[in-house]
């Protein structure tokens, strides 16, 4: 079964050694920087989360207009060509972030990536390991085949009810650093917590047709008015998106 039979009959689709080694280390170097930014929520956006005493980063997203090498990595060549070539039309970024997972972080319940995805109709991810992903240090698990199944039986946080969550089939998909898992946002899977005493960090890209516009800034725009909104009512829960599927501890306030 070729690259595309693989997506269209599962709804995602790995690419081992998609990156080079050279790519693979640039992309580790970066991310390295990346992790390292101060916070500055008029630029970039970092979410922390609490783990044991210290928050530690769980996710930074809005990162190409600050990193040049990481923008051309991501809006030019393989990576947007390999999306478009399966979702059967050119493609433009909509959002790119980086999750942490560092020992003991959170892990994501199950869901689809679609219902945080308001602007567009058509869109892919990708992911790319930039450290080895292990069931032990929470690799993606996803339910094939149910990708054309739309959405799911969604419950108030926007993602897959427990009950039905727990009757899905899911399949591990472990990756070595620098493999590539391009995915439907309507896949349904999940990510457990790292139970390893090493972090490991993965970024992850979606992709909207081209057609659709370029609505990259409005996504953000909107996303960080629906964060303001929230701290403003005094919502204290561990928020990363627009649904509630990060398990991670919400930071200590000082």
């Amino acid at each position: 079964m070729d690259h595309l039979e693989t997506w269209e009959q599962k709804g995602y689709v790995q690419f081992p050694g998609f990156l080079s080694e050279t790519e693979t280390n640039d992309l580790k170097e970066w991310v390295e920087q990346i992790s390292s930014w101060p916070p500055d929520p008029e630029k970039w956006m970092h979410h922390f989360e609490q783990i044991g005493p210290i928050a530690r980063p769980a996710r930074t997203e809005y990162i190409i207009d600050f990193h040049d090498g990481l923008r051309r990595l991501l809006t030019t060549g393989k990576v947007p060509e390999t999306a478009g070539s399966l979702l059967g039309q050119p493609v433009v970024l909509y959002k790119e972030k980086i999750n942490y997972k560092y020992p003991g972080g959170g892990g994501y319940a199950a869901h689809q990536d679609a219902p945080a995805y308001e602007f567009v109709k058509l869109h892919i991810t990708c992911s790319i390991a930039i450290h080895d992903a292990t069931p032990e240090n929470g690799c993606l698990y996803f339910a094939p085949e149910l990708h054309r199944e739309g959405l799911i039986h969604l419950n108030d946080q926007g993602c897959i009810e427990e009950s039905k969550a727990k009757s899905l089939n899911w399949e591990p998909i472990p990756m070595k650093a620098g493999d590539a898992l391009f995915f439907s946002s309507y896949a349904p899977h999940y990510s457990p917590s790292n139970q390893t005493d090493q972090s490991r960090r993965t970024l992850y890209l979606t992709y909207n047709a081209l057609a659709e516009g370029d609505l990259r800034e409005s996504y953000y725009a909107d996303k960080r008015q629906a964060f303001a909104d929230a701290e403003k009512t005094g919502d204290q829960r561990m928020r990363v998106s627009k649904i509630g599927h990060f398990n991670g501890k919400p930071p200590e306030q000082s």
